[in-house]
């Protein structure tokens, strides 16, 4: 039975492909102009209080939020250093997360415990340099770990396709996923970020040994499935080849390539997969703002030859939720899957479609959805402009206000004032003519209260 996969949310960055060393033929997280890889070297200056200390850093693709390449400084040398990040594709749009493990415990914890800032590299042309001087402006970058999966005596399957990927066990959840085109080494590793501290996952991969693009249940294909936790953060699995096959019930890969999306910069975005014969959604996610033009939503939801519609739509009215054409903008392809992964490029046009959106259509019940407590988010993107996206949850019905104010205590918006349901919302502020600085949200429900920071930028 396929799995339900809410995956690739702006909250839980769930990453396709991380293979240093291992070229690709097929990309379909990046976004970037051409196939030149850059290298972004990050010049550090100030950096005297965390001398010693672990440092840890990332680049993401904001098109896809896909994670382009990472890496952990065992110990920060100098109050002035530099560090080269390699593999990073030309013309593409790029957070940079970093941290200081200022307490000392292996681990990434969100500010001030830990000091974490996150730059943006926009339009990437070339090897460039970016300065970065130490600085308490912090920003809880969410830090995710990774599993380090180490393939050995692999003799076998050398000229192979391989795939892995992490899949969360509480909630079936793929976390992220790697793949190497042809095998050159009988011993080799991939890295997958996507991990949680404290989390049971397994990890299931393959060798397509017959040659033909996609996955078949052994022993067509030879494939396994190792379970593992992350008590220490990072986590490795080794792997020796053997014929203790497992069927793992691969899901292909949908790649949806959205250009032209500029009506709807700012705005939730949401998709599913449903598989045309059952009727079943076998994939859906939500992105809680589009943050660019062009950029790429991945749902691994697909069986070879099958036959799927996609349903997507932009919350064009901004009330968080689906409301049918035009009032909300929505679409329907359908297609095939005869390739195993598939790249659908769609390009915005108003040849709308009712989808008739329904919350879930599978997997967990309402109740089982319903929030446990009451809870604020992180406004997301942050830094932003104009707009800025907040999402809360309410384990039961009851009024709520939230309201948004500047520097000075002053009151410059109400974003909510009625009555709401229990359940996850999620609400926009267009900053408008604002002045760039930091503001505060306050939601207020059922007797609690609770406050977050964001930063305007213009």
């Amino acid at each position: 039975m396929k799995y339900l996969a809410i995956a690739f949310s702006l909250v839980a960055v769930a990453i396709f492909t991380v293979i240093p060393g291992w070229s690709q033929t097929l990309r379909p997280g990046q976004m970037g102009t051409d196939d030149i890889q850059n290298t972004v070297t990050i010049q550090f200056e100030g950096m005297t209080p965390h001398i010693g200390q672990q440092l840890g850093i990332r680049i993401i693709d904001k098109a896809s939020m896909q994670e382009v390449t990472r890496r952990v400084i065992p110990s920060v040398p100098s109050a002035s250093f530099t560090v080269p990040m390699n593999n990073v594709p030309n013309g593409g749009y790029y957070w940079i997360d970093m941290y200081a493990d200022l307490n000392g415990n292996g681990l990434y914890n969100p500010p001030p415990v830990d000091h974490a800032w996150r730059l943006t590299v926009d339009n990437l042309r070339g090897d460039s340099t970016i300065t970065f001087v130490h600085n308490t402006n912090f920003y809880d970058i969410n830090w995710v770990y990774q599993l380090q999966l180490d393939i050995r005596d692999a003799s076998p399957h050398i000229g192979n396709m391989f795939e892995a990927r992490v899949v969360r066990d509480s909630d079936d959840m793929e976390m992220g996923r790697a793949r190497v085109d042809n095998v050159t080494a009988a011993d080799f590793s991939v890295f997958i970020p996507g991990l949680h501290l404290n989390e049971e996952y397994r990890a299931d991969f393959y060798f397509d040994s017959n040659h033909n693009g996609h996955y078949d249940v052994p022993p067509l294909d030879h494939a396994w499935r190792r379970t593992f936790s992350n008590p220490n953060g990072d986590a490795a699995v080794v792997f020796t080849h053997n014929t203790d096959f497992t069927d793992i019930d691969w899901d292909h890969l949908l790649v949806m390539r959205m250009h032209e999306m500029t009506p709807h910069l700012g705005q939730l975005f949401e998709l599913r997969v449903v598989d045309e014969s059952t009727q079943q959604e076998e994939g859906r996610m939500s992105l809680p703002a589009v943050l660019l033009p062009e950029f790429i939503v991945m749902v691994p939801a697909l069986y070879y030859g099958d036959d799927y519609r996609v349903d997507f739509y932009a919350d064009l009215n901004m009330n968080g939720q689906y409301d049918p054409p035009p009032t909300d903008h929505a679409w329907r392809i359908t297609f095939t899957d005869n390739t195993g992964d598939v790249v659908e490029n769609f390009t915005h046009n108003t040849n709308f479609t009712d989808i008739q959106w329904p919350y879930l259509s599978v997997g967990p019940s309402p109740d089982q959805l319903q929030p446990r407590a009451f809870a604020l988010e992180q406004n997301y993107p942050n830094p932003f402009n104009p707009s800025t996206a907040i999402a809360y949850d309410l384990p039961s019905e009851s009024h709520v206000t939230l309201k948004v104010y500047n520097m000075l205590g002053q009151e410059v918006a109400t974003l909510v004032d009625n009555q709401s349901s229990a359940g996850r919302h999620t609400v926009t502020w267009n900053a408008g003519s604002q002045p760039s600085g930091i503001y505060f949200y306050r939601l207020t429900a059922a007797g609690a209260t609770a406050t977050g920071k964001m930063v305007l930028l213009k």
